[in-house]
C-alpha cells in the first residue's frame, strides 16, 4: 500500500496565556514571537516525547529520523513553498521566531536555497490568518503528520462554573494510520495542547 491513510482529529486550544506572552511588552522574545513560533516549539517538544508521529515512511518502512525539522508552511503568490526549521526541539522560543521570520521572508522573495527547504519531518500550516477556523491539509510526504492550525478567536469559555471570555483556537492534527494508530496521534495531541496552554513552558 502506497498512499498515505489520511485521518484527522481535532481538538481546541486555550490560547489566552500564548497571547499573553506574544504580546507582552517586556518580553525579550519579541519582535518576532507569533502563534506560528510559539505552536512549532510546543509541536518539537511534543515530538520529543511522541517520535512516532515524527517518523518517515519510505521504501515500504518506517523510520524515525534523529531530527526533528518543522517545515512551516507559506503561501507565496503562485502557490506554496514550506521551509523548514531544523532541530527545532533545540532551538529557544526566540530563535525559532527569528528563524521563521527570516525563512518566511526569503521564501516570499523566491531567495530560499534547498537545504532550507528540504529535511522536514513533521509540518505546520496556518491558516488562521485568513479567518479559517477548521482546515485538514494534505500530509507532505514521506512525513506521516502534519498539523493545520486555526485562527484564534475569542470564546465564552466555562471555567469553574464561570463564563470567561478566552482566547481559543482550533487545530488538526492529519496522521497516516500506516504508521501509527489514533490513540497514538491523540496523545501527542494532547501533550501540544499542555504546552501551548503553558506557554512558560516553552522558554
Amino acid at each position: 500500500m502506497k498512499n498515505a491513510l489520511h485521518v484527522p482529529l481535532t481538538m481546541e486550544i486555550d490560547m489566552t496565556d500564548a497571547i499573553k506572552l506574544i504580546h507582552n511588552p517586556q518580553n525579550s522574545h519579541a519582535p518576532h514571537l507569533t502563534p506560528t513560533s510559539v505552536i512549532v516549539k510546543a509541536v518539537a517538544d511534543a515530538l520529543e516525547l511522541h517520535p512516532t508521529l515524527n517518523a518517515r515512511f519510505i521504501n515500504d518502512k518506517i523510520e524515525i529520523p534523529n531530527e526533528i525539522n518543522i517545515g512551516v508552511a507559506v503561501a507565496i503568490e503562485g502557490g506554496l513553498v514550506v521551509p523548514v526549521v531544523r532541530n527545532a526541539n533545540r532551538k529557544t522560543l526566540s530563535a525559532i521566531g527569528e528563524e521563521i521570520t527570516r525563512l518566511a521572508e526569503k521564501a516570499r522573495t523566491e531567495t530560499l536555497v534547498a537545504a532550507e527547504s528540504t529535511g522536514g519531518t513533521f509540518t505546520v500550516s496556518n491558516l488562521g490568518m485568513y479567518g479559517i477556523d477548521f482546515f485538514a491539509p494534505i500530509i507532505n510526504p514521506p512525513e506521516s503528520a502534519i498539523l493545520g492550525v486555526g485562527r484564534i478567536v475569542k470564546k465564552p469559555v466555562v471555567i469553574k462554573d464561570e463564563i470567561c471570555p478566552r482566547s481559543m483556537m482550533t487545530l488538526t492534527l492529519v496522521f497516516d494510520h500506516r504508521i501509527m494508530d489514533g490513540a497514538v496521534a491523540a496523545r501527542f495531541l494532547q501533550t501540544a495542547k499542555e504546552k501551548l496552554e503553558n506557554p512558560t513552558t516553552l522558554q
